[in-house]
């Protein structure tokens, strides 16, 4: 991962207002909208340190802890698949 790849990834991540519903569950942010959930993803993807980014076949995991959360973000259509808070047990 480099700083264009997730700085492209940002701009262009897309998903359905189900796919936000269930994101805003995950990530306990239930009362946001959907513009509001969007401009808090862009804020994880581009918070996440590039060594906490890995690739694995086809997806890309960006791991925040600055906004305790884990994204998988597919490599092709940039669609977040799934968000979740990261364990700290």
């Amino acid at each position: 991962m480099n700083e264009t790849l997730r700085t492209s990834i940002a701009d262009k991540f897309r998903n359905t207002p189900l796919g936000f519903s269930r994101i805003r569950r995950n990530l306990e942010i239930v009362r946001f909208s959907d513009s509001e959930t969007e401009i808090f993803l862009k804020k994880i993807i581009l918070s996440t340190l590039l060594e906490n980014i890995d690739t694995k076949g086809k997806n890309h995991y960006f791991k925040c802890f600055e906004y305790n959360a884990i994204l998988t973000v597919n490599a092709h259509s940039f669609t977040i698949i799934t968000a979740k808070k990261i364990d700290n047990r």
